[in-house]
């Protein structure tokens, strides 16, 4: 049996009467690509948001790498390798690709004042930093400004700054959340190359996407995990495609 990096166990989450987290338990294999998939309102950027720690669970417990991080705040998680992309990037429009890389690398050593040196002239920094940005396909963009990127350079962008984190759990929310056709094909292969090289949740709803890139896939529907399986045993599934892949 693959050793996990993550086992979450029933975990809760409430908002006054809303049951946001059902009782969930889940285990990600060390290298897996593991998709949530579930029908909007099924809890699972909550549950994402839960495992980066910024939302604490009711009850339950969540282990990386055999450590419990239950309580654990945000920045100590990331400190542990936890890295996550939001449907929404957040980038800074007068810093360039390389520096948001730089910024990223800075973050997970933990060298926050540095005030003497910025983060982008630092060549400690910068290596790792060029690394994840030619792994993303930024490289002709190496020094261009955010604010001048397309939607879907940004898309990568926010992917390199969380492989610039070199981390232990990549946590991917809706990587092709408004982007078009081919930038979400390109989108796609990128995040094929990753394969075996990192330990994934992805989060996604484009389904041809999630059923080229998952290992295994595992259905979310009002906060609780229904089914999972490869994606072949989803894709067949009567209760998954009553519940929400349709016909």
């Amino acid at each position: 049996m693959a050793e996990p990096v993550l086992e979450v166990t029933a975990l809760m989450k409430r908002f006054g009467g809303l049951i946001a987290t059902n009782d969930l338990s889940l285990v990600v294999e060390r290298g897996e690509t593991h998709a949530i998939i579930g029908p909007n309102g099924a809890g699972k950027t909550t549950f994402v948001s839960q495992l980066q720690g910024l939302l604490q669970p009711d009850t339950g417990s969540i282990v990386l790498d055999g450590r419990d991080i239950t309580q654990s705040p945000a920045y100590a998680r990331a400190h542990l390798g936890i890295a996550r992309s939001f449907q929404i990037a957040s980038l800074i429009p007068e810093f360039t690709v390389l520096a948001h890389a730089a910024l990223a690398v800075q973050s997970r050593a933990g060298h926050y004042f540095r005030f003497w040196k910025k983060a982008w002239e630092d060549e400690s920094l910068l290596a790792p930093a060029r690394e994840a940005v030619v792994t993303v396909g930024l490289e002709s963009r190496m020094h261009t400004l955010a604010s001048d990127l397309s939607h879907g350079e940004r898309r990568q962008l926010e992917l390199a700054i969380a492989l610039a984190q070199r981390p232990t759990l990549l946590l991917l929310d809706e990587p092709m959340a408004g982007i078009g056709r081919q930038e979400g094909a390109r989108m796609t292969q990128l995040l094929a190359s990753l394969k075996g090289k990192y330990s994934v949740i992805l989060i996604e709803h484009d389904m041809d996407a999630v059923f080229a890139l998952a290992d295994r896939i595992s259905v979310l529907v009002a906060g609780h995990i229904i089914k999972t399986g490869t994606p072949d045993e989803i894709r067949n599934d009567a209760e998954v495609r009553a519940a929400y892949l349709g016909h």
